[in-house]
């Protein structure tokens, strides 16, 4: 969770350490100490900027949670458990700062909380961060309350999403000193440590744990999306109230996603027949051998002992009129939805078709009186309509109410990167050469290209901002992500799709540096 390599933030730091303790046997120069003032500035920028993106994951799942509360919640819950955790060890940060610049500048800890490192008189004071930190014992508890946080952090998510998250703390060492002698942690990052060193390298940590936050509360988010597809077929149902309809009445119909897992075997008793299924599925059949109302009625059964009743009925009798979407029963607004249509018996010249209700246009295809193509324009319910002439006037064959809902949203991804990938080499996403958004099980070949995004990154302590205005990477988006460091997050932003309603914003794509 925690061991490995170095963060070159890490890296930098340390070597700055390293390169403060030898000046200091020289007498510290003015010049030495306001480079450490400097990183310092920089790590407090950091942090605040960093609230933001840290926060901005926490309104998504608000979002959701209005959406959708029964799947949300719990990984909401959880969420809401490490934003605690990590609050929780940033006021301890806090507080070791105060206390330590209160120690050393002889004031009282409530006016060392908002204190001014540039107003620290003794700069190059490295007694008391030695006493505060290893002599009282602080940097020890300080040691193991990080530790404990890590694990803690850790136990929010399921074990096999564990391994998707790299710990920004490195708390296992091995850790030595200029002698080579192994030293614990503490002894590492504040004996003989000037006070402003010191309160960089707590602000550092206070970075690590805001770091730590953010990917895991992005992985719970992204389980949330994954948990959709708990199962391993997903397919389109629609079920009539009645299967028959006379003229003059409506057809009605509800249409749903249904979701199986193909691999369960499922019994089905209907009435009293035994039938195993077949790839998640219990085909049944019955031939109808007279005209009436029958009724089907039974219950499925699962292995692990789970009984789901089930009753339908149908009625035997003449073919009524019918409507077919061709691609799938749901309209899609802004792209062109084909149907087929026929009534029984008549002659599809004589048949006349109409859209009404969510909005829209009926069209037929050329050289054919039977497929048509409907463009919806809005979300809602839209009625077909068949009409048939005749001699004696003109009657309603049918109606049918068909769902209009809008595209869905595309995955955007780097170019080449398999979807669930978070942690990715550098070189192979350089290589990408830019971002994709491509739609994923979606019945239409529908392109929707990316027509602009921004990366952000940071490059030794501050945010860089890079716009693209198109889906490649820039020359100067391809230099920062090949001279990136391990661990460091690539963040695509303000990524723009041309959809066929119009230009849309997507989510934020997120990659960690392996």
């Amino acid at each position: 969770m925690g061991g490995g390599k170095q963060t070159p933030r890490q890296k930098l730091i340390g070597m700055m350490y390293l390169f403060l303790t030898a000046m200091l046997a020289l007498n510290v120069s003015t010049n030495v100490l306001r480079s450490f003032l400097t990183v310092n500035d920089s790590m407090v920028r950091t942090n605040r900027n960093f609230d933001a993106k840290v926060q901005s994951v926490y309104t998504m799942f608000e979002r959701a949670l209005a959406e959708n509360k029964d799947k949300v919640q719990e990984n909401f819950d959880k969420a809401q458990e490490a934003r605690r955790l990590t609050a929780e060890l940033r006021e301890h940060l806090r507080l070791l700062r105060a206390g330590v610049v209160a120690l050393s500048a002889g004031i009282p800890v409530e006016d060392a909380m908002d204190f001014d490192p540039h107003n620290i008189k003794r700069q190059d004071d490295y007694d008391t961060p030695s006493l505060y930190f290893i002599n009282q014992g602080r940097g020890a508890e300080l040691r193991d309350k990080i530790k404990e946080h890590v694990v803690a952090m850790y136990a929010l998510l399921p074990e096999e999403a564990r391994e998707n998250i790299i710990s920004p703390f490195d708390m296992d060492g091995p850790f030595y000193d200029n002698q080579g002698v192994e030293i614990s942690w503490e002894f590492a990052n504040f004996n003989r440590a000037i006070i402003v060193a010191a309160l960089t390298i707590l602000h550092k940590l206070e970075n690590d744990a805001m770091n730590l936050e953010f990917d895991i509360v992005n992985e719970l988010f992204r389980l949330i999306a994954a948990g959709d597809m708990t199962f391993d077929n997903v397919v389109a149902r629609i079920i009539p109230k009645s299967t028959f309809v006379a003229l003059g009445e409506n057809f009605e119909a509800e249409v749903f996603l249904v979701a199986f897992d193909s691999r369960t075997r499922v019994t089905a008793n209907i009435g009293g027949q035994i039938i195993n299924s077949r790839d998640g599925i219990v085909n049944y059949t019955r031939p109808a051998t007279a005209e009436g109302i029958f009724q089907v009625s039974g219950f499925l059964d699962l292995p692990g002992g789970d009984r789901f009743p089930f009753r339908t009925e149908y009625v035997v009798a003449a073919p009524a009129a019918s409507v077919s979407a061709d691609a799938m029963n749901v309209f899609y607004i802004g792209v062109d939805n084909p149907i087929s249509t026929a009534v029984s018996g008549v002659d599809p010249s004589s048949v006349s078709v109409s859209i009404s209700g969510a909005g829209g246009t009926i069209t037929p295809i050329a050289g054919s009186n039977s497929k048509f193509i409907v463009r919806a324009t809005s979300q809602g319910n839209a009625t077909i309509t068949l009409q048939v002439r005749t001699n004696a006037g003109t009657k309603t064959a049918g109606q049918f109410t068909y769902r209009v809902k809008r595209v869905p949203d595309p995955i955007v991804l780097a170019n080449g990167v398999d979807e669930h990938t978070t942690i990715v080499d550098k070189n192979i996403l350089a290589n990408a050469g830019g971002l994709v958004a491509r739609m994923k099980d979606f019945d239409f070949d529908l392109q929707t290209p990316v027509v602009s995004f921004t990366m952000v990154t940071t490059v030794r302590g501050d945010f860089i901002q890079v716009k693209s205005t198109s889906n490649r990477f820039t020359d100067e988006m391809t230099t920062y992500i090949r001279n990136a460091g391990r661990g460091q997050r690539i963040f695509f932003e303000d990524i723009v799709v041309r959809m066929p309603t119009g230009n849309q914003t997507m989510r934020n794509l997120v990659l960690t540096i392996r």
